[in-house]
């Protein structure tokens, strides 16, 4: 818009954290959202692709209208309202893929702590997460907005052997200590 060049300096991500509360967790049959319970979070179409495909998915977050209050567990969907970070730790680890669905997320933290703990990303290919989850190594991104294309890419992400090791590594070009190695740089250059 001002035409001028911009270095972005990512936020920090407590990625260390999460990595060392994961090191003895199993993975288990299920997909995670970790949200608030909004409209623009997409969950209604994760939902909705739980009923077609059958998978157990465990939601973690506060409901935030009406909406989304007094929902129950229900047909493989477990609602898990807030939850410690040790807990949403373990979770994390234990999920056989995470599941990120806003349109336009500015940058979107869920999605690399989620790699942090070892588990890829089924994430829609759009806004921030295209410059965090690397599809077919750490995710799969996808294109068409919509219950059959969130269904495609879950079926894609469950046939693919995606790396515990690989999405931890991306993961850390988001830790703490990235970014304030970063944030220093440009304030040093900006002041000499």
């Amino acid at each position: 818009f001002y035409r001028r060049d911009a270095q972005i300096v990512y936020p920090p991500v407590e990625v260390e954290n999460f990595h060392k509360l994961v090191k003895d967790v199993k993975k288990q049959d299920y997909g995670l959202i970790v949200s608030r319970l909004v409209g623009t979070k997409g969950i209604e179409m994760a939902i909705e692709a739980q009923k077609k495909l059958g998978f157990k998915l465990k939601i973690v977050g506060e409901a935030v209208g009406k909406e989304w209050q007094g929902r129950e567990n229900d047909n493989g969907i477990e609602w898990l309202g807030r939850v410690s970070d040790e807990k949403l730790g373990e979770l994390y680890a234990g999920a056989d893929f995470f599941l990120a669905l806003a349109e336009d997320e500015d940058f979107g933290m869920t999605v690399v702590e989620s790699m942090a703990c070892g588990t890829p990303v089924v994430a829609f290919n759009g806004g921030g997460y295209k410059e965090t989850v690397l599809d077919g190594e750490t995710g799969v991104l996808f294109d068409k907005y919509s219950v059959d294309g969130l269904v495609e890419a879950i079926k894609k992400i469950k046939k693919l052997k995606l790396s515990k090791k690989n999405c931890y590594e991306r993961s850390l070009l988001f830790s703490r200590a990235r970014f304030e190695k970063e944030i220093k740089e440009l304030v040093l250059k900006d002041n000499n």
